[in-house]
This record gives structure tokens, C-alpha cells and sequence, in this order.
């Protein structure tokens, strides 16, 4: 070709080849400067067409993860895990053939191994042999799983599984592990707490809080997931160093309850013998501290997490706390407060006799429980009010309702705060109910009818009758360790009132013991003793080494579903409030039993009562020690303004503050319009906050406050406030707690210490 380019052009051959040399080399400079621009290019706009060659460079050697955060545990007051993050398992079997290892060994699950797999699960797990079938024969699956019963497997019970297949040869059994919560408390037998804990369930992506505490804590338990980067080889292996944290994963807080395991886990076995023992549609009880504190709470039926599945199965069975989502009728343990507030309003004379025979209210008829339940005077029918007291008379409570006059009355079961929910921070309490506009029901109310309550309202008012005639929050959350920061938000006393005369409940107390102790008009006295708990005959039926405690016992009717209460024998709510020591109680325990089906006998509340309490008095040092804290942590305040009123005073509640609603939370529509501390301020855990409602003025009880809290009262009221003695917090207050006022209405308030 040179020879005939050479002819054409002329050129000698020498002459030729370097012009053809000089093509080749312009050529070469040319193709390689178009590389270099393509390279330049490719590097300065990381594009192919629509391929993005960064993204695709990262992804290759880069990856980008989610970092998962721990769920918090839940712990008894000691440290003693309820609720903690765990593994669960769930299984597969490989049918896709091309399923094998690099020596060419299958990992998959031969048809002709299926009858195998199929034995092998059906007696390992329990899964019908029918479901194992199709799924092995469903030939669009590459991997199949197997149900309810194939999931939520233990690791111990997952390592047992594939240990078990290996032995057998069985080939492309797999497991798949899931985020769990686990409840090791509970897997010894009965539950703990069950539905005051609650649970908390995989979702797909975290755990979720399905009810109790689980579900009211959720956001403060869950924490905050993180994202972290990390480069990788040509295997898609993590480089060693190159990690690198793009948002830092926060842990959820761990949550202290204030439950005493050794008391929860004996009033789990006092309780399953109490509902064989009964036969009832429903029991439950609560232990707590004079203070507040609920050490043990518990219901039947009930589940543990091996039950949970079945739970529905029980008949009478609820997912509601019966402490704080069911309301009732509470019987005669309302008389307490009756007994109270008229001797704290001067409108009884213990000493006056009455006759007791029969009571005329309109059209209702009261009697007395010897007529109704034995259609005969059992015991003499004139007697005083304090006999009538510990015979538990509804005669004689509606008398004195009647003397008080419904307007006092009603009063009372403000100060008590029967109006309103506690508001612990758990979810779906529900509101209770003061009696209706009638004179019969208003009278029924003084012996527990006509009024609808919560377990924990009565509890939280009969922290009054254990504090000297002040009452206490209940609660049942310790402390709040934030692992993040090491700091902790720890409960102190929350003081919400002062009902009540320390006098007047110094003599509720001792009828109350006379209900224990007095041979004659004792309901809770036993003439033959009960061999089973020890008790001898002719003595006080609850003994804590062998000393009576303040007791009241009571039976309501059940309302029908119909109107009017379900008739027949037993067909009552049965109860007993007792608390420890009688002249000072240290401890409150209240227990119900609903419409038993064996012949009533009130043993079955005094086998659960007396070695709870009992037991409660030998930990006491333990129990009222007192928390030290390394690091208080703080609460940052939000703004609350046109939030309702009972969600907040929850949220509150779940960060260690003490909310105060000032006006009426029960009209429509109230929202919150003021605030004592402004959004932003950073305060230390059990720092009472006054929010204002929208509702109606309403005077709160500032027993225990402080002249700086008075005067926001007074300053969102317009109120001429008057301030008399020396102290630091309010002893006395001239306007009645929970009463209508006016703006501009005058106040005197001493202070005291």
C-alpha cells in the first residue's frame, strides 16, 4: 500500500513513510486527547447518560446503614429486669435449587426430604401437618415459613431446633432473627403485672408498645434510630477504621417501676388461688405505699407471653387494666370517705343512736345487708352511728349523707377528687362518674351505689387517710435513666390536697380497726377463725403479726346491662381496703372479686390480704429507702397552649413533673390557655406546673403551695388574695378546693411550714 501511495503521490518511499508516520502519530495524539477529555468529563459530572456514576462508585464501596436503638428496659424499683430487647426466631425452609455452596453442595430442601421436614416439624413446633404440606408444595416460593407457630422462637429453643436438624440430615432448615421483647419475669408462671406492663411488639422495623406501660412509655423507651457510613472491599466487606457515624443513634430511656418483685411474683400465686378458690368472673388487687407507690398490682384472668396468643380464649378476659380503664360501683369501701368528710364537717355524732330497720327515699327503700341478704335483723336495730360504722349500715351512711346535705357532700368527693382522672402517664383511663341529679342516687353514693369510680382513684383518696388528711398522687414509675446522657429523673411525693382534718381521719381510722377487732358489729371480725391462714377463732380476721389492721369491707350490687343490678346469691362485687398499721398506715391495699360462683366467703380476699401485708412490713426498710442520684437530669418545658388539658397532664406526668389543671377540664371543648412556666425553661423532675383551662374558674386546693404559685392564681383570677402566719407553703385556704369563683373575689391564705 506505502509502494502505491508512494506512486500516486510521487514521493520517494523514505519520504512516504514519514508522512504516514506523522498521520499515525497526529492520530494517536488526537484519540488519546478524546480520552482525556471523556475521563475529565466522566470525573467532573459523574454521568452516563442517566447513570450517575457516583452513586453507583458509593454504592459499590460505600454503604449507608441504619443504626437501631435499643429499646429501654423496664425495671421493678430494685433493678430487676421486667421487659428487655431480646431475639426472637422464625423459620424457613430453602426450596430454590439454585441454593448451593461454593463445593457445590445443595442448601435447599429436596422433595423427596419433605415427609422428613414435615414430621420434624410437626412434633418440634407443634404446626399442623396440612400447613407444612402446602407450603413445601408451593412451587412459585423459593422460601417458605410456617405460621404463628414457626415465629417468635426462643434462641435456646432455635439452637435446639437446628441442632436437632442436624442430626437428622435435614438440609435448607433456616432461621430468620427478629427484634423481641422479652418478659422474663412473667415466664415463671402466672404473669407479672401483665396488663399494668403491657407489651411491645415487632412492627416490621422496631418495637412498638402495644398497652400498659409499654404503650404510654413508648416514645420515651424507643429512642432514636442513627444512620453510619463505612467504606467496603471488593467482597462487600467493611473496611476496618472507615466507619463513620452520620447521626448518632440515641438509645431509649430505661424505665424504673416502682413494683417490688418479691411482692408482685407472691401476689401472682395468692391470686391464682383466689380465682380457683372463688370461681369469680374476675379478681384483682393492688398493694401500694402510703405515699403512693403501687409495690404490687395484678388481675385475673390474666396471660403471660406464652399465652398471650390464647389470652382471648379465658372467659371474662380483658386487655384493660382493671386498676385504672374499668369503672364500678364500689360498695360499701366508700363509706370511708363518707365517714370522713362528716366528721371533718362536724355533721355527725358518733355517740346518736338510729334505728336502723329501713330507710324511705322517694320511691327507693334502703336496707340494711342482714335484711337483704338473710331477710332478717341479725344484729340490734337501734345502734350509734360508729357501730353502724363497723356493722357497715347502709341505713345508717345514708342518714348522715342526709344530715350533711348533698351540696357538703358532693364537696367532699371533689376535695377527694372523684371528678378526676389520676392521670398517672399510662393510657386509656378512663373518667369516672358522680352520682346524678336525684336525690336517691346522691344518698346511695354514701354507701358506694350510684357513683361509678376507678380502682386507683379510690386508692389516691385513701392516701389522705395514711398522710394525716393529705393526699397523694399515685404513681407507678420510679425513675427515668436517660443512658445517653447518665442522667435520671427520679419521683419524689406529690402532694394534690388536704381534704380532710387530721382529726377526722384519726377517728375514720379507729372505726376502721373496730371493722377488724369489734366482737360484735366487726365485718371483718371472724368468730371461727380460718385454719388456713392461721387466724384463730374470736379474733380480728386480718392479722399482721398478729396485729389487727384499719380495715372496711364492702359489697356492691353489679349494674345489668339492661338497667337496674344483676339479681341472685353472689351476685355482688365483693371487697376489702385495708392498710397497715391501723393508727398509721404505712401501706394501702385494696382487692375486688367479682359475682364468684362458689358460696362467698370473705377468706378469699383475707388469704390474698394478710401475707401481702405482712410481707410489705418485713421489706419495709427496703421499700422507704431512699434514691441517690449520680446525675439529675432535667425537663425541658413545652408549650402547651391550646393542647387538651388531660393529654398534657399525662405527657407531664411520664416526664417527672407534677401538672395542676386550674378551672374546669369537663365542659366541651377546654383547651389550655396559660402557663406558670414558659415554654423553653429547663426544670429539675417533680416541679409542679399550674396550667389554666378555658373552662370555668374553679378554686384548685394549694394545700402545700407556694406564694409564688398563689399569685398566679391570683393574677389569671383577678384575686384579692389576703396572707396570713409565716412559712413557706400554704396551709389553709379560705375558699373550699374545687368551689365555683368569681373574678375579683377575695382569698386569705396562711402559710405554714
Amino acid at each position: 500500500m506505502i509502494s502505491k501511495n508512494a506512486k500516486k503521490t510521487k514521493l520517494k518511499p523514505e519520504n512516504n513513510r514519514k508522512r504516514i508516520g506523522k498521520s499515525l502519530f497526529f492520530l494517536a495524539i488526537a484519540v488519546f486527547a478524546i480520552f482525556i477529555f471523556r475521563l475529565v468529563w466522566l470525573v467532573t459530572v459523574n454521568h452516563v447518560g442517566s447513570t450517575n456514576l457516583k452513586q453507583n462508585a458509593t454504592y459499590n464501596f460505600q454503604s449507608t446503614v441504619s443504626v437501631q436503638a435499643k429499646r429501654g428496659t423496664i425495671y421493678d424499683r430494685y433493678g430487676t429486669a421486667i421487659a428487655v430487647d431480646s431475639s426472637s426466631y422464625t423459620l424457613y425452609v430453602v426450596l430454590d435449587k439454585k441454593q448451593t455452596d461454593v463445593n457445590g453442595n445443595k442448601l435447599y430442601a429436596d422433595k423427596s426430604e419433605f415427609d422428613k421436614i414435615t414430621t420434624f416439624l410437626n412434633s418440634k413446633l407443634g404446626i399442623d401437618k396440612t400447613l407444612i404440606t402446602q407450603q413445601l408444595n408451593n412451587k412459585k416460593a423459593s422460601q417458605v415459613q410456617f405460621g404463628t407457630k414457626g415465629s417468635n422462637i426462643s434462641l435456646q429453643k432455635m439452637q435446639e431446633l437446628q441442632k436437632a436438624a442436624d442430626d437428622e440430615g435435614l438440609v435448607g432448615i433456616g432461621f430468620i432473627s427478629n427484634v423481641a421483647r422479652s418478659y422474663p419475669m412473667s415466664n415463671v408462671g402466672s404473669g407479672f403485672a401483665s396488663q399494668f406492663i403491657g407489651t411491645a411488639a415487632n412492627d416490621g422495623n422496631t418495637l412498638v408498645g402495644s398497652d400498659g406501660i409499654e404503650l404510654a412509655y413508648n416514645s420515651i423507651l424507643s429512642g432514636k434510630n442513627g444512620v453510619e457510613t463505612y467504606q467496603k472491599d471488593a467482597s462487600g466487606h467493611p473496611l476496618p477504621g472507615t466507619t463513620k457515624v452520620i447521626k448518632p443513634v440515641e438509645n431509649g430511656s430505661d424505665v424504673y417501676t416502682t413494683l417490688d418483685s418479691r411482692l408482685q411474683e407472691q401476689l401472682e400465686t395468692l391470686m391464682d388461688k383466689a380465682a380457683s378458690d372463688s370461681g369469680a368472673q374476675q379478681l384483682s388487687a393492688t398493694l401500694m405505699t402510703k405515699d403512693g407507690q403501687i409495690l404490687a398490682t395484678t388481675q385475673r384472668p390474666t396471660y403471660t407471653p406464652a399465652t398471650k396468643n390464647t389470652a382471648t380464649d379465658q372467659k371474662y378476659f380483658t386487655w384493660n387494666s382493671l386498676l385504672f380503664q374499668t369503672g364500678f360501683e364500689p360498695g360499701s369501701v366508700m363509706k370511708t370517705f363518707l365517714m370522713a368528710s362528716a366528721l371533718d364537717s362536724n355533721k355527725v355524732d358518733l355517740n346518736a343512736t338510729y334505728d336502723r330497720t329501713e330507710l324511705k327515699v322517694y320511691d327507693a327503700t334502703i336496707k340494711d345487708w342482714d335484711i337483704n341478704e338473710h331477710s332478717k335483723f341479725l344484729l340490734p336495730t337501734i345502734v350509734n352511728y360508729a357501730d353502724g360504722f363497723m356493722m357497715s349500715s347502709n341505713v345508717g351512711m345514708s342518714r348522715i349523707e342526709q344530715q350533711m346535705g348533698y351540696n357538703t357532700w358532693e364537696q367532699y368527693l371533689k376535695k377527694f377528687k372523684f371528678d378526676m382522672r389520676v392521670r398517672t402517664g399510662l393510657s386509656g383511663e378512663v373518667a369516672s362518674s358522680l352520682p346524678a341529679a336525684n336525690a336517691v342516687s346522691q344518698v346511695q353514693s354514701a354507701f358506694g351505689q350510684g357513683i361509678a369510680v376507678t380502682q386507683i382513684q379510690l386508692l389516691r383518696g385513701w392516701t389522705t387517710f395514711a398522710n394525716n388528711g393529705v393526699m397523694l398522687e399515685p404513681h407507678g414509675i420510679s425513675q427515668i435513666v436517660n443512658p445517653n446522657e447518665n442522667t435520671s429523673l427520679t419521683v419524689g411525693k406529690e402532694v394534690i390536697g388536704n381534704p380532710v382534718s387530721s382529726s377526722a381521719i384519726s377517728k375514720t381510722l379507729q372505726l376502721m380497726e373496730g371493722v377488724d377487732t369489734n366482737a360484735t358489729y366487726g365485718t371483718a371480725y371472724t368468730a371461727l377463725g380460718d385454719a388456713e391462714d392461721n387466724i384463730p377463732a374470736n379474733s380480728p380476721l386480718i392479722q399482721i403479726n398478729g396485729n389487727p389492721a384499719a380495715v372496711k369491707t364492702g359489697t356492691a350490687q353489679i349494674a345489668a346491662p339492661g338497667g337496674g343490678y344483676i339479681q341472685g346469691a353472689e351476685s355482688n362485687l365483693y371487697s376489702m381496703v385495708a392498710m397497715y398499721p391501723a393508727s398509721n398506715p404505712d401501706f394501702i391495699m385494696y382487692m375486688n372479686i367479682k359475682l364468684p360462683t362458689k358460696t362467698w366467703s370473705l377468706h378469699y380476699i383475707s388469704r390474698v390480704v394478710n401475707p401481702m401485708l405482712t410481707l410489705a412490713e418485713s421489706r419495709k426498710s427496703e421499700i422507704f429507702q431512699t434514691t441517690s442520684v449520680d446525675k439529675a437530669g432535667k425537663v425541658k418545658i413545652a408549650d402547651y397552649s391550646n393542647e387538651n388539658p388531660g393529654s398534657v397532664t399525662d405527657t407531664l406526668r411520664q416526664e417527672i413533673l407534677q401538672p395542676v389543671l386550674v378551672g374546669s377540664t369537663t365542659e366541651t371543648g377546654v383547651k389550655i390557655v396559660k402557663q406558670s412556666i414558659s415554654s423553653g425553661t429547663s426544670v429539675p423532675a417533680n416541679t409542679r406546673i399550674l396550667l389554666l383551662t378555658s373552662g370555668s374558674p374553679l378554686m384548685p386546693d394549694m394545700y402545700s403551695w407556694t406564694k409564688e404559685q398563689v399569685d398566679q392564681v391570683a393574677k389569671w383570677y383577678n384575686l384579692k388574695v389576703t396572707y396570713s402566719g409565716s412559712g413557706s407553703s400554704v396551709t389553709k385556704q379560705s375558699v373550699t378546693a374545687a368551689s365555683s369563683i368569681k373574678k375579683g373575689q377575695s382569698l386569705t391564705i396562711t402559710l405554714g411550714n
